[in-house]
């Protein structure tokens, strides 16, 4: 090979190391920052006595990765678990795909409305447990509407969406996460095993970094005075059919409830967490791990949660085979309540409840669709 040949090849060859050395590192950083960004994120809810809970939910409050046994309980420690090392490269052929350890697992999504300069504990107004299921490949969704009239394991009585501020305020940092849990376990007869909390300006972050979502609107709205921010307010429409929303769009739709109802919003609010699934799946999000960082980087300040590192990474491998239609839709909603006196709310009719907590554990036969 002439030697002028023979040095194009290898300057070639140098030049193609050194672009793949450079996409190797950048990745690394990547990884590491996410990583970074996840571990702001975990926290550990604080263990707290509840007298009068039942003896079976305070054992479901253990985590599988401390009793060893797959079923939920102590709270998860966080970080230390953690399946990845830092130093990890997000490349598919070295992360072999996760199996979900546990069979079923239940996870709280608490959203929060606290304005820029809150210091009270805020309030959850958007409330969702999330069931997933292993072996089935089946998810549900169970709504709770905000204003549902509760007992508080611990003692005392008011509106479900006080849960988790009444546990902060009560235990400390780490008390609302865990009475917000118990509650919403108590309610249902449910272990609840994590929890994952995020302010609205994280959910309007998160869909705009998606690059918007697409949602089919099943009926005009018209709201002539949503709150906002500011404590002002503000008129908003809605027309039907599909249309694609910001996070600023979305988050209205999500919240107004003055056209119908807290009932109403809970169906939204399912309605745009799928459309957020969807829009996941459809940038492939699940199949590859690169720009995770712009997504931790973006939800970094908004998000608290108990799930280890080793359990998102089994959630999002578990995401990928979910289709659409195996995502089930359950909600509290004004066929399942009875009013009551002021200045009480609604509570959910006993009967009720149960043949809806028996459709979305599977215990009983259930006719919700996925759309």
């Amino acid at each position: 090979m002439p030697l002028l040949l023979r040095r194009l090849v290898y300057s070639a060859l140098l030049l193609i190391s050194l672009i793949v050395a450079a996409t190797m590192l950048r990745l690394a950083l990547e990884w590491r920052q996410a990583l970074a960004d996840i571990d702001s994120m975990i926290v550990t809810p604080a263990a707290i006595a509840l007298p009068d809970t039942p003896a079976s939910l305070l054992e479901d409050q253990a985590s599988p990765q401390q009793t060893g046994t797959g079923n939920s309980g102590q709270i998860d420690p966080g970080p230390s678990q953690a399946a990845a090392p830092e130093s990890a490269v997000p490349a598919e052929e070295s992360l072999p795909p996760p199996q979900l350890s546990q069979e079923t697992l239940n996870i709280l999504l608490l959203g929060t409305d606290a304005r820029p300069g809150d210091t009270n504990p805020p309030r959850t107004d958007a409330l969702v447990l999330v069931r997933i299921e292993r072996d089935s490949g089946r998810v549900s969704m169970l709504s709770i509407p905000r204003d549902l009239w509760v007992s508080y394991p611990g003692g005392g009585e008011g509106r479900i969406n006080a849960a988790y501020a009444r546990g902060e305020a009560r235990f400390g940092p780490g008390g609302g996460a865990s009475l917000a849990k118990a509650t919403v376990s108590r309610l249902l007869d449910v272990k609840v095993d994590n929890f994952v909390l995020i302010n609205f300006q994280g959910f309007e972050t998160l869909i705009d970094q998606l690059g918007g979502i697409s949602v089919d609107v099943p009926e005009a709205i018209y709201d002539p005075a949503y709150p906002t921010e500011d404590y002002s307010t503000i008129e908003v429409r809605f027309r039907p059919g599909r249309q694609v929303f910001d996070g600023q769009r979305a988050l209205i739709y999500a919240r107004t409830r003055h056209a119908d109802s807290d009932f109403g919003r809970n169906q939204r609010q399912q309605l745009v967490l799928m459309a957020i699934f969807e829009r996941i799946r459809e940038r492939g999000l699940l199949q590859q791990l690169t720009s995770l960082d712009d997504y931790t980087r973006a939800l970094r300040g908004y998000v608290k949660t108990d799930l280890s590192r080793s359990q998102m990474l089994e959630i999002a491998s578990f995401a990928r085979s979910v289709e659409g239609d195996n995502v089930l839709r359950y909600a509290i909603d004004s066929h399942s309540v009875v009013d009551l006196r002021d200045p009480a709310t609604f509570a959910a009719e006993p009967a009720a409840l149960k043949r809806l907590v028996g459709q979305f554990t599977g215990r009983a036969v259930s006719t919700a669709g996925g759309r």
